[in-house]
């Protein structure tokens, strides 16, 4: 079908240089991008117009396709009394060749072949790759369409070539050059947050550095746009029906985000200007600090495996303190080769400044535990006893601390144990167990429980 596509996709573009609309990209002065974690952008649109004196209608083009046009909101900025809006529309029946075809059914078009061929006839169907013309010599039915090319005179009422806001103006005078600023919402727009880690060589402090990730699906792309993004939840209200492979770039430096609060939330507000193309994931850098202090820990929860974490306070005394959008978290440390490798990720939700950060890595290889039921009696008929062994073994060759967390549930009381605990919540206890290069230790507890 490769003439047939290069044919109609001759006519859509002159279709769309032939019927240019006021307010495309060569009339905007202006462009602010707010982008939302939950795929909501809202754009701020700022183009001249040229409004005649009385009733007229005016258009806008390149637009995105997943706009919102109920959240439309038109301000003339420099003659706000001289101009109301009566009537808006949203025009998205998009041109594509079923679509241009469908609209001469019981017209006559122009079909040639391979051979130079031309016939021409009323259309009758349009099926797929199959068409069914009624010429003077009969009907002709067409099963593979890729031998031919398709020519029809003109692009039919009701397409276009592309989203379009018409509205119905009512102006006191004729307004040239007349800057609009337009506000809409639109889908097909998220962000989120990317952050590496570097542990130091003695695994007591760590470098963070944080990006961010703009996807633009929207529809439309956004030239020289000022960019700010949003973090925190907000709630939206459920939407109504309606009808209806990305490139990577990146920015290199250090932070280029001014954080502050808005409302609830907490807003980042690029320093400079930026280009959204649509289908792009656009990268920027958020954040960086160096010799931010941290602690790994080493945590045992019954089974076998030993969970490996690392924690840090997002504080301004600890190189920190601003509040961190959510996102993956990936934990790297450098090889005695010099190289940086992965040694695991986490995500962590947004967190305020001052707020501690713990990081699940992944299982400790050279650490086992074990855990054993080694007695269990009733005390009656609303309590029982347990005893219980922990015990943990340490193949590596320096000594570690392994923190055993035991979840009892409610209404409990310890009434032996080898070693002290800490009493982290009403139904959590924690051990905190030292272990020996190369050796094992073992603790035990009696639990009574009450109902």
């Amino acid at each position: 079908m490769r003439n047939h596509t290069i044919l109609l996709s001759s006519l859509f573009l002159f279709a769309a240089v032939s019927v240019q609309a006021q307010g495309d990209d060569a009339n905007r002065q202006f462009v602010a991008i707010t982008v939302y974690n939950n795929d909501l952008g809202v754009v701020r649109d700022v183009r001249k117009f040229n409004i005649h004196s009385g009733m007229s209608d005016v258009k806008m083009q390149d637009v995105p396709s997943r706009i919102d046009p109920t959240t439309v909101k038109i301000t003339d900025l420099d003659h706000p009394g001289d101009l109301d809006v009566l009537e808006q529309n949203y025009e998205y029946d998009l041109v594509s060749q079923n679509k241009l075809l469908s609209k001469y059914i019981d017209k006559t078009v122009s079909v040639t072949d391979d051979k130079g061929v031309k016939t021409s006839g009323t259309l009758l169907a349009i099926e797929g790759n199959k068409l069914t013309l009624s010429t003077p010599s009969g009907i002709e039915m067409l099963p593979d369409l890729s031998r031919y090319t398709i020519s029809v005179p003109e692009l039919s009422d009701g397409l276009i070539t592309k989203p379009t806001l018409i509205w119905k103006f009512q102006s006191a005078r004729d307004l040239g050059d007349e800057p609009l600023e337009v506000l809409y919402q639109t889908a097909g727009m998220s962000w989120h947050a990317e952050y590496i880690a570097a542990l130091a060589d003695d695994e007591k402090t760590l470098d963070l550095t944080g990006w961010v990730s703009i996807d633009n699906h929207s529809g439309a792309s956004f030239p020289n746009a000022k960019l700010k993004l949003v973090a925190g939840s907000l709630h939206t209200a459920p939407p109504l029906p309606t009808p209806g492979f990305a490139t990577f770039a990146s920015a290199a430096g250090g932070p280029q985000f001014q954080e502050r609060g808005l409302f609830e939330y907490h807003i980042y507000d690029l320093g400079r200007q930026t280009d959204l193309n649509n289908d792009e994931v656009k990268q920027i850098s958020l954040l960086s600090a160096n010799g931010v202090g941290e602690e790994k820990h080493y945590t045992y929860e019954g089974g076998k495996d030993v969970a490996v974490t690392v924690t840090f306070q997002n504080s301004k005394t600890n190189h920190l303190g601003i509040p961190l959008p959510m996102g993956i978290v990936r934990v790297m440390k450098r090889d005695k080769d010099g190289s940086l490798e992965f040694v695991g990720e986490d995500r962590i939700d947004h967190t305020p400044k001052d707020e501690k950060i713990t990081l699940h890595v992944g299982d400790a290889f050279d650490l086992v535990g074990e855990r054993e039921v080694t007695s269990s009696r009733s005390l009656g008929p609303q309590a029982d006893e347990q005893a219980i062994q922990i015990t943990l073994r340490n193949h590596k060759d320096q000594d570690v601390t392994i923190d055993a967390v035991e979840n009892l549930g409610a209404n409990w009381e310890i009434t032996q144990h080898s070693m002290d605990y800490d009493k982290r919540d009403a139904n959590t206890i924690v051990f905190h167990v030292p272990v020996k290069a190369n050796g094992e230790a073992t603790v035990t507890y009696t639990v009574q429980h009450h109902w």
